[in-house]
C-alpha cells in the first residue's frame, strides 16, 4: 500500500503508528507499505504565456483568455519531492492507494493534481483517510479501517478544481483588461481581494460621509436599601428605547425636574441564570485578531511565527486550521499535554480537569472538525525562543488552559423603575460564580466583556425599597461604524453581512487570509494609520472603472463573492461555467477607460517632472521622457524605511527626522537624510561616524 499525506510531519506520524522506517528524503518503508508526502502544492497553473507565448505581451485583442484545459506545472521550489512522489503513484497505481492529505477541500484538490501528473485516472484501488482529529496510533488506525473509496469525495475534488480554475480565470482576465494601458504596476483584481478592498473603501466612504446627529440620555442613579446603586436610563414612550432628540426635549426635561430624589418603584423583573462559557481553543483566525490586539502582529507575522513554532521548535500544533475543537477521539492526548504543560502556566490553577471529558462538546466535537483540530500547545517552549515567539506560544498556551475553567454564571436581571410616571430601565448581573473570570482578573490587560453601562456586575441589588440618589441629562452623537483595523477585517471576512446584515458565506479561509490581506498592502492599495485602515487612490481608481461595467463591478462586492461560494459548494461545475460566463461578458467593454494618474508627492530635484510611487521606491516620471531622468528614492535605503511623509519633505528641499540607519557591514548609525545633487544622502549626527 502507498500512503500519500500532505505534509511531512504527518507522513512522520503515519509511520510511527505503522512501524515504517526512513528509506530516502520524504520517504518511509514497511512491511508492504511505502508512505511519501507532498509539501503543500506540489502543482501550480500555467500562466497565459505557458499556453500561448504571444499572451506574454498584455493585449486586449487577447482577451478573455480561456483555455479549453487547465494544465498544471511542476513548482519549482518542490521539484525533488514532486518527482519522489509521482514516480511513488506510478510504481503503485496497480496497488491500494490511501490519500491522507488535508481532510478538506484544498487538500483534496492537492492531491487529486497528483494523480492526474502521474497518469491515474482509474481510482478504483485508492481510499481517502478523512480525518480532522490529531494523529494518535489510535486515530490513525481507525482512520485507515474506516477510510472510504476516493470516488465518494469526487464532489470535493470538483470544488477544489473549481475555485482554482475561477480565481485563475478572474485574476488573469480581469487584472489584464484593468492594467492594459495604464503605467506601472499592473493592477490586480480577484474574486476575494476586490471584494474586500470595496468593503474597505465603503467603510471609508462611510465613516467619511456620516453627519452624526445630537441626543440626549436621561441617566438616574438609583440606590437600593442595601447600599447598592446602578444605572438606569428613562426610556423614550414613542420609541422604546433611551434615545431623546430635539422633538423630546420637553419629555426629558420634565423628567429631570420631577424624578430627583425621588422614590423608584421597581414594577417588573424580568430574572434569568445564564452561563458564559470560556473562549474555545484558537484556530489561525483568532490568533492572528489576539495576536494583533496585544502585540500589533500583522496576520502575515503571527502566521510565519506559527508556522515556526510548528515546524522549527514543534512545540505548536498545524497553525493553518479553521477549526475551535478536538476530536472526539483527542481526550487522552488533551490529558497528556495538560499534565506536561500545567507548569508552564499559571493558568493552570484556575483550570478543572474533569473538564476534559468526551461529554464536553465545548472541547471535543468531531461533528465541528474542518481540516485540521484547534491550535494547541504541544511541548514546553525551548529557551532559544524569540520574545515574537514566545508571544505567540503564550497566547495558544493560555487559550489552552482556559478552554477547561469553569463557566462563569451569573443572575441577569432586567429592571423597570416607575419614577413620577417616567418608566426608566436598567439591567444588571449578579456574579453567582466567577469560573474562567477568575483567571481574567490576574491580568489588566483582559477586558471584561460582561460589564457595561447598561449591564452591570453587582454583588447583590434589592429591587424592592430604592431611590433616586442623582439624575443627569447626558448630551450624546450618534457615531458611524469603525474603520476596519486587521482584527476586525479578519472578522469581517470570517462573519460577513450585507447591508441589512444579512449574513453572507465567509471570505477566504484561515489559511489565506493573511496572505489575502498582505496583497493589498502589497498592491498599495490600503493603508493603515493609527491601526486604521484606508483605501488609497490608487484603489479609488480600480473600483470607478469596475463600477463603469454592469458586469465588472460584480467582483467587487461581497455578497457576489459570497453568492459564488455557496454555488462552488453546490454545484462546481455549473459555478465554473458561470464563471467563464462572467468573464466573457466583463471583456465586451464598453464604457471608456480611464488612465490612472497617480498623485505626485513633489517635483523631481532633477528634472521637475512628478515623483510617483511605486512598488519598491519613489520616482520620477521622467523616464518617460527623453533624455530619461532616472531619480530615485528607494522605500529601503540606508537600512531604514522612508515613507511618503520622507518623500514629501526631502522633495520640499527638508530633511527627514533622524532616523536609525544601517551600514553595508550591518553596523548602526544615527541620521537625517537629505538629498545632494539628485540623489539621496545621510547628515551623520555623529561626527566619528
Amino acid at each position: 500500500m502507498l500512503i500519500l499525506t500532505e505534509k511531512p510531519s504527518v507522513a512522520k506520524d503515519f509511520a510511527a503508528a505503522l512501524n515504517a522506517k526512513p528509506a530516502k528524503k520524504g520517504v518511509y518503508q514497511g512491511n508492504d507499505l511505502t508512505i511519501t508526502h507532498c509539501l503543500g502544492h506540489l502543482f501550480e497553473l500555467y500562466d497565459p504565456e505557458d499556453y500561448d507565448p504571444r499572451f506574454k505581451k498584455w493585449r486586449l485583442e487577447d482577451l478573455p483568455i480561456i483555455p479549453e484545459t487547465r494544465r498544471f506545472r511542476v513548482n519549482k521550489n518542490v521539484e525533488a519531492q514532486t518527482k519522489t512522489v509521482i514516480e511513488l503513484l506510478q510504481k503503485h497505481k496497480q496497488d491500494n492507494i490511501l490519500i491522507a492529505t488535508d481532510a478538506g477541500r484544498e487538500g483534496e484538490y492537492i492531491a487529486r493534481i497528483c494523480l492526474l501528473e502521474a497518469g491515474i485516472t482509474d481510482i478504483s484501488n485508492a481510499r481517502r483517510f478523512w480525518v480532522s482529529e490529531a494523529l494518535t496510533n489510535q486515530v490513525i488506525a481507525d482512520g485507515i479501517k474506516n477510510a472510504k473509496t476516493l470516488s465518494e469525495y469526487n464532489g470535493i475534488a470538483a470544488q477544489g478544481f473549481a475555485r482554482a480554475w475561477a480565481d485563475w480565470l478572474c485574476g488573469m482576465n480581469l487584472s489584464r483588461l484593468i492594467s492594459i494601458g495604464n503605467p506601472p504596476p499592473a493592477f490586480s483584481v480577484g474574486r476575494v481581494q476586490t471584494a474586500l478592498l470595496s468593503a474597505i473603501a465603503d467603510r471609508n466612504n462611510e465613516v467619511k460621509n456620516f453627519i452624526p446627529s445630537a441626543f440626549k440620555e436621561l441617566k438616574a442613579e438609583i440606590t437600593s436599601d442595601n447600599g447598592v446603586s446602578i444605572n438606569a436610563l428613562l426610556q423614550n414612550p414613542n420609541t422604546g428605547k433611551s434615545a431623546f432628540f430635539d422633538k423630546d426635549a420637553d419629555y426629558i426635561q420634565n423628567a429631570l425636574q420631577l424624578c430627583e430624589t425621588k422614590p423608584a418603584q421597581c414594577s417588573d423583573v424580568k430574572s434569568e441564570i445564564k452561563h458564559s462559557k470560556p473562549e474555545k481553543l484558537l484556530n489561525i483566525t483568532g490568533l492572528q485578531k489576539i495576536a494583533y490586539k496585544k502585540f500589533e502582529y500583522t496576520p502575515e507575522q503571527t502566521l510565519n511565527i506559527a508556522q515556526e513554532l510548528y515546524e522549527t521548535h514543534k512545540c505548536l500544533s498545524y497553525p493553518r486550521t479553521p477549526s475551535r475543537v478536538m476530536g472526539d477521539n483527542n481526550v487522552e492526548l488533551f490529558l497528556q499535554k495538560f499534565e506536561s504543560l500545567k507548569n508552564s502556566s499559571p493558568l493552570s490553577a484556575f483550570s478543572d480537569i474533569s473538564l476534559i471529558n468526551a461529554d464536553n462538546k465545548h472541547i471535543f466535537n468531531s461533528k465541528a472538525l474542518e481540516d485540521h483540530h484547534a491550535l494547541i500547545p504541544l511541548a514546553p517552549p525551548p529557551d532559544n525562543l524569540t520574545d515574537i515567539q514566545l508571544n505567540i506560544y503564550n497566547i495558544v498556551l493560555d487559550s489552552f488552559f482556559t478552554v477547561c475553567m469553569k463557566d462563569f454564571v451569573y443572575n441577569e436581571k432586567s429592571l423597570k423603575f416607575n419614577i413620577e410616571n417616567f418608566t426608566f430601565t436598567a439591567k444588571i448581573r449578579e456574579i453567582q460564580e466567577q469560573g474562567w473570570k477568575a483567571s481574567k482578573q490576574k491580568n489588566k490587560d483582559d477586558k471584561d466583556d460582561i460589564n457595561d453601562d447598561l449591564s452591570q456586575v453587582v454583588s447583590s441589588f434589592n429591587e424592592n425599597n430604592c431611590s433616586v440618589k442623582t439624575i443627569s441629562i447626558i448630551d450624546k452623537q450618534t457615531e458611524p461604524k469603525k474603520e476596519f483595523s486587521l482584527d476586525s477585517l479578519l472578522s469581517f471576512m470570517e462573519n460577513p453581512r450585507n447591508n441589512d446584515d444579512t449574513k453572507l458565506c465567509s471570505l477566504g479561509t484561515p489559511a489565506t487570509r493573511a496572505d489575502i490581506i498582505k496583497k493589498l498592502f502589497d498592491k498599495q492599495y490600503i493603508t493603515e494609520s493609527k491601526k486604521k485602515l484606508y483605501s488609497t487612490e490608487r484603489a479609488a481608481f480600480l473600483l470607478q472603472e469596475l463600477s463603469k461595467n454592469e458586469h465588472l463591478k460584480k467582483i467587487a462586492m461581497v455578497s457576489q463573492t459570497t453568492e459564488w461560494e455557496s454555488s462552488l459548494q453546490q454545484a462546481p461545475e455549473k459555478f465554473e461555467q458561470e464563471i467563464i460566463s462572467y468573464i466573457r461578458d466583463c471583456c465586451k467593454i464598453s464604457a471608456q477607460r480611464g488612465v490612472y494618474q497617480a498623485e505626485p508627492f513633489g517635483k523631481c530635484p532633477v528634472c521637475g517632472k512628478p515623483v510617483t510611487e511605486s512598488k519598491l521606491a519613489f520616482g520620477c516620471q521622467g523616464y518617460k521622457d527623453s533624455p530619461q531622468c532616472r531619480f530615485v528614492i528607494w522605500k529601503e535605503s540606508f537600512g531604514t524605511k522612508i515613507t511618503k511623509d520622507d518623500v514629501k519633505l526631502l522633495l520640499q528641499g527638508s530633511k527627514t527626522k533622524t532616523k536609525k540607519c544601517k551600514k553595508k557591514d550591518g553596523s548602526p548609525f544615527d541620521a537625517e537624510l537629505t538629498i545632494t545633487d539628485g540623489r539621496l544622502s545621510p547628515i551623520f549626527k555623529n561626527k566619528n561616524t
